[in-house]
């Protein structure tokens, strides 16, 4: 894996994170459910691939990660309990965030 999946991970959650955006605005819950679903298995790729990790492994405990967002087991865990919410695909998009700055400072960090 390299730097240039974990780029296109990012852009994907960006392209998806238009989408939901739309679909909430119109109230679509077929299709939001299954972005949301598509947005929550990508961010577990990316965390992995962050963390120099395969990500075709089964999912890892997080406490395990050494690059992760803050609180980000529980964080998950109400994003996986309400998928369909607003405020689940809030909590996403900020994950996707901290986790993309996160990943920059490592990358610079690993210039020097």
């Amino acid at each position: 894996m390299s730097k240039n999946d974990i780029h296109k991970g990012f852009q994907e959650w960006k392209n998806i994170e238009r989408r939901l955006e739309e679909l909430y605005k119109i109230r679509e819950k077929l299709e939001t459910s299954e972005l949301m679903d598509k947005g929550f298995s990508l961010f577990y790729i990316i965390l992995k691939l962050v963390n120099n990790m395969d990500p075709t492994l089964e999912i890892i405990p997080t406490n395990k990660l050494v690059i992760k967002p803050i609180n980000v087991e529980e964080r998950l865990s109400f994003i996986q309990g309400r998928k369909g919410s607003f405020h689940s695909f809030k909590q996403l998009a900020e994950l996707f965030k901290e986790l993309e700055k996160l990943y920059a400072k490592k990358a610079s960090l690993e210039k020097f």
